[in-house]
């Protein structure tokens, strides 16, 4: 999913060049990206961590799928001439549209790694992050290549059908994925019952309150 965001991202940003021949039109785009990418890090942060990894990365993925649907229907609808004015207003919608499917995808990158802590034991974690960073940039590197040769052979048009058969099939496959943390697969092998974070910091709290006494 991380290479079909980026790839979308990707792809818009070389498709209005292309189309307006606009520096100013370009530059936007990347600047819609990194700004929205600082104001939402935060609160995507929180909400990985208030709820269900695999749920917000479902909820990431069926946004995504979504906005880029409305996107399509943009595309399809508007004559391609609209697309080579700069201040045409369905290409920006569609801009909009794209960026914010982008830059929801968001979520599902904030979550990944955290499933990390939750799925790996402890002595080999470090090479399983060295593994996701690898997938995250090697995603990133090649989504220049995919992207180029999608919008050379066809505009935006298999930029979009690419990215909702991915997401389509990634939505499918998340709905059968179940997450049990090592911490309880270690525990019911062993027959122990895995303390909650919450217990573990009600039993601290209780033994600092009565060092104080």
């Amino acid at each position: 999913m991380s290479v079909v965001n980026y790839t979308v991202w990707f792809a818009i940003t070389f498709y209005v060049y292309l189309e307006t021949r606009s520096v100013f039109a370009t530059g936007v785009v990347s600047g819609i990206f990194l700004v929205m990418t600082a104001v939402t890090g935060i609160w995507f942060g929180s909400l990985v961590d208030h709820h269900s990894k695999t749920t917000m990365m479902q909820v990431s993925a069926i946004a995504s799928f979504l906005l880029y649907a409305a996107a399509f229907g943009v595309y399809q609808i508007t004559p391609r001439e609209e697309f080579t004015d700069p201040a045409s207003v369905p290409l920006w919608a569609l801009i909009v549209l794209l960026m914010f499917g982008v830059i929801v995808g968001n979520i599902r990158t904030i979550a990944l790694p955290t499933l990390v802590t939750v799925l790996i034991e402890e002595e080999t974690r470090d090479k399983a992050n060295g593994l996701v960073g690898t997938t995250s940039g090697v995603s990133f590197l090649v989504t220049s290549v995919i992207s180029g040769f999608l919008v050379a052979i066809g505009g935006m048009f298999w930029v979009l059908v690419m990215a909702l058969a991915v997401l389509a099939t990634a939505v499918v496959h998340l709905s059968f994925v179940r997450v049990v943390p090592a911490a309880v697969q270690a525990a019911a092998s062993s027959g122990d019952e895995p303390r909650s974070a919450t217990s573990i910091f009600e039993a601290r709290s209780v033994w600092y309150g009565r060092c104080r006494a």
